[in-house]
C-alpha cells in the first residue's frame, strides 16, 4: 500500500502480514486442544484486518477522481484471486466428496454463488470459513462509494459519527425495545458490527496525514470503547472467545495503530512480514479448506505425523506456496490488466471527446 506520495507504506503490509498468519494458526488449532495454547486468539487478527481496511480505503478513495476509477481498484484487487480459490476449494471439496463416496450435489451451485461474493444475500453458505468478512468488506466498499458519489468525503468525520451513535443505540437502545430489529440490523447489515473498527481506522489516516487534532484521539477512544461493549452483540470472535481474552488484544492493536499514526517507528517491519503482507489476501483465501480441512487431518492421518509436523512442516509451507503463486502469478498479473483495460478505455474516450 501506498501513501499520497507514492511512498510504500511498509508497516500497514507487516501488520497485514502479522494478522494473516493470526488467522492462519487460529484456523490450524480451532477445535483442537492446540487451540487452548492461545492459539484461538488468533480469531482477533480481523480485528486488526478491519482496522487497515478503514485507513488504506479511505487511503484509495481520497486519492480517487471518479467513482468507476474506485470499483475498478477494488475489482481488480478482490475478484482475481478470490475467484482462484473458490475454484480451488470447489475442486478440493469434490475430490474429498468422491474419495469419501459422498455427492457432491449442489457444489456446483454454491461455487457459483460463491463467486458472485455476495452469496450471503443469496442465502448460499460460504465454500471456505474464512469467506465471512469478505462481505462485511464489500458493505464498506458500497457505504464508502456512496458517500464518495455524494461528495460529503469532508463530513467523514461527522458521517463516522453518526454511524457510531447509531451501533450504540442499536445496542444499548433498539436491543431492549425490539430484540427483532435489532436482530435484523445485526444480520442484514454485519458492516454495523464493526463500524468502530472500520471508522477509527478512517480516524488513524486522518491523525497521520491531516494533523493530531485532539478531537480526533477522542473519538479513537471512543470507537476503541465501542468496540469492546459491543464485543457480543456479532462477528466471530465471541463464539470462541471472552471479551476478557478479546480486551487486551484490541488495545494493543489500537495502541500500535496510535503509535504508527504519530510516525513512531515500529520495529515489526522485515522481509517476513513484508512477504506476509504482499501474500496476505491470497493466505487468507486459501488457508483454511485446503489447509486445515485437507492436509493437516490427512497427514495425521495416513502419513501418522503429529499435529504440529502437519501444520508446521506440511500444510503451513503449502499454503504459503499455494498463496504465492496466485499472488504473483493471478492477483498480480489480473490486477495490472483489468486496470491496464480500464485505463486505455479511458483513453480512448477522453480522445473521442
Amino acid at each position: 500500500m501506498k501513501s499520497n506520495s507514492g511512498k510504500r507504506l511498509q508497516e500497514l503490509d507487516a501488520m497485514r502480514g502479522i494478522a494473516a498468519l493470526m488467522v492462519v494458526f487460529f484456523h490450524f488449532t480451532v477445535d483442537r486442544e492446540q487451540a487452548q495454547q492461545g492459539f484461538k486468539l488468533g480469531i482477533t487478527g480481523v480485528d486488526l484486518f478491519f482496522i487497515i481496511s478503514g485507513f488504506v480505503i479511505f487511503l484509495t478513495i481520497s486519492n480517487t477522481k471518479h467513482w468507476k476509477d474506485f470499483v475498478i481498484s477494488r475489482v481488480s484487487r478482490l475478484y482475481p484471486a478470490y475467484w482462484t480459490a473458490v475454484l480451488l476449494t470447489t475442486i478440493s471439496i469434490s475430490l474429498s466428496n468422491y474419495f469419501a463416496g459422498q455427492s457432491s450435489h449442489g457444489l456446483l451451485f454454491d461455487c457459483l454463488g460463491n463467486l458472485t461474493m455476495f452469496n450471503y444475500y443469496l442465502k448460499i453458505p460460504n465454500l471456505d470459513g474464512s469467506y465471512w468478512t469478505l462481505i462485511i468488506e464489500m458493505q464498506f466498499y458500497i457505504v464508502i462509494l456512496l458517500i464518495f458519489r455524494l461528495k460529503w468525503l469532508d463530513k467523514i468525520v461527522t458521517l463516522g459519527c453518526i454511524g457510531l451513535a447509531f451501533v450504540l443505540a442499536n445496542h444499548f437502545i433498539i436491543s431492549h425495545i425490539s430484540p427483532y430489529l435489532f436482530k435484523v440490523s445485526r444480520g442484514a447489515y454485519q458492516f454495523i458490527n464493526h463500524l468502530p473498527l472500520f471508522f477509527s481506522g478512517i480516524l488513524f489516516y486522518k491523525i497521520k496525514f491531516q494533523g493530531r487534532n485532539p478531537a480526533l484521539l477522542l473519538l479513537v477512544v471512543l470507537c476503541y470503547t465501542s468496540q469492546i461493549v459491543m464485543f457480543y452483540d456479532g462477528g466471530k470472535a465471541m463464539l470462541y472467545i471472552t471479551r476478557g481474552e478479546y480486551f487486551p488484544f484490541l488495545t494493543a492493536y489500537f495502541i500500535i495503530f496510535t503509535l504508527y499514526a504519530f510516525n513512531v517507528k515500529l520495529p515489526i517491519v522485515n522481509r517476513f512480514t513484508i512477504y506476509l503482507g504482499t501474500i496476505s489476501y491470497s493466505l487468507y483465501l486459501v488457508h483454511q479448506h485446503i489447509g486445515a480441512v485437507v492436509i493437516i487431518p490427512l497427514m495425521m492421518k495416513y502419513a501418522h505425523l503429529s499435529f504440529w509436523q502437519s501444520a508446521l512442516f506440511v500444510a503451513l509451507p503449502a499454503v504459503f506456496l499455494l498463496a504465492t503463486a496466485i499472488t504473483y502469478l493471478i492477483e498480480k498479473p489480473a490486477m495490472q490488466y483489468i486496470r491496464g483495460l480500464y485505463k486505455g478505455s479511458k483513453q480512448k474516450r477522453l480522445a473521442v471527446s
